[in-house]
């Protein structure tokens, strides 16, 4: 009965998720570039023109509103007083001798003719603000309808990008945890063979990947430890013959910046859902408001594509933010496919060769 277990296949498929990963990037790429060339040309074309005469039609509304809510008051105040003025005046009327009469209805007939002509003031106020309103609706029409087209546009690539970006995601996720699936089982073999390595939860090489800011170190000292302990168990049998290490650490460096500046870094600098490929922040998307996460956290909103103000926004040309996107992708994919590759290599020398081993009972329980 075999002792160790071959995981290749494990392996394998993490690979083929990769390969699909990076051909779903490739994608969002080509995707990106076509919304990029849409938005460029709604922000640096359209929206100057299609904001000053929005804010005038704000600006207009606003001080039209101002002004009819002036002129409904002197309205109350003058309907107010002509009632006051018409009780007065029957009053006095009646006792034409009464001074306080003659006063209070002093008062109210100048009030009277004052808020009469603010009234009538206002009204040609109002007319003209109308008038304003009018003409920056009219200047606003064409642009709004070139916006909306512009937005209309633009739209489906963008919907388009998002979807694929959220497919990338969730596939991250399972290859993660396929990933890490298939270290914990040559872990597990590792441990039945090697008596001088310290013991524990092999389920850690899983859970490693999935958690916030520890998954940016543990999961790369995870992988390096099985490297280096499977080399040395197999040199201690004389199954391979490499004296030592001298590139394990170049390899591991390489894997895991390429895989912190691709999928932690660039996010941050091309921006909207592309951060989902950081998987917390999209876990953070998946709980939150949407709005919010834009509005508040500015999480959308962010980076070299999206918005008008995001980093690097006014960067040209964009095309060397997406080069480097691509290349540490690909950089990033492709190498941890070698590394698998050339783990299962190893992982099938161990299995060809356990008649070699001394195997340590029941660890594979702890």
């Amino acid at each position: 009965m075999k002792k160790f277990t071959n995981n290749a296949l494990w392996g394998v498929i993490s690979m083929v998720l990769n390969l699909v990963i990076l051909c779903l990037v490739v994608v969002s790429a080509v995707q990106l570039g076509n919304y990029d060339k849409k938005n460029i040309y709604l922000q640096d074309s359209i929206m100057p023109t299609y904001s000053f005469w929005t804010d005038s039609v704000r600006y207009s509304e606003e001080a039209l509103g101002k002004k009819q809510n002036s002129m409904e008051g002197y309205t109350k105040l003058f309907e107010d007083t002509k009632a006051s003025v018409d009780k007065v005046g029957k009053l006095l009327a009646a006792d034409p001798e009464n001074d306080s009469l003659k006063n209070k209805y002093y008062s109210d007939t100048t009030h009277l003719k004052d808020y009469g002509e603010n009234i009538t003031r206002l009204k040609t106020e109002v007319s003209l603000y109308k008038d304003t309103v009018g003409y920056a609706k009219a200047g606003l029409k064409p642009w709004a309808d070139k916006y909306n087209a512009a937005v209309n546009e633009a739209s489906p690539t963008l919907g388009g990008f998002n979807i694929v970006i959220i497919i990338t995601s969730i596939l991250l996720v399972i290859k993660m945890i396929c990933f890490g699936y298939w270290m914990m089982l040559n872990t597990k073999n590792l441990r039945r063979v090697s008596t001088w390595w310290k013991k524990g939860n092999d389920a850690i090489n899983i859970v490693a990947w999935l958690i916030p800011i520890y998954n940016l170190f543990k999961p790369c000292a995870l992988f390096s430890n099985l490297i280096s302990e499977t080399k040395y168990a197999l040199r201690d049998k004389s199954i391979i013959t490499e004296a030592n290490d001298s590139n394990h650490m170049e390899s591991i460096s390489l894997w895991w910046g390429s895989m912190i500046f691709a999928k932690m870094v660039m996010p941050l600098f091309i921006g909207g859902l592309t951060i989902c490929l950081n998987v917390w922040l999209f876990v953070l998307l998946g709980v939150a408001d949407v709005d919010v996460a834009a509005n508040s956290l500015g999480l959308l909103g962010f980076g070299t594509y999206f918005g008008n103000t995001g980093l690097f926004f006014y960067l040209r040309p964009h095309v060397i933010v997406m080069a480097l996107y691509l290349i540490g992708w690909i950089v990033y994919l492709g190498y941890e496919c070698y590394m698998i590759f050339s783990y299962n290599k190893l992982n099938k020398m161990m299995c060809d060769n356990e008649d070699k081993f001394e195997f340590v009972e029941n660890t594979d329980k702890k």
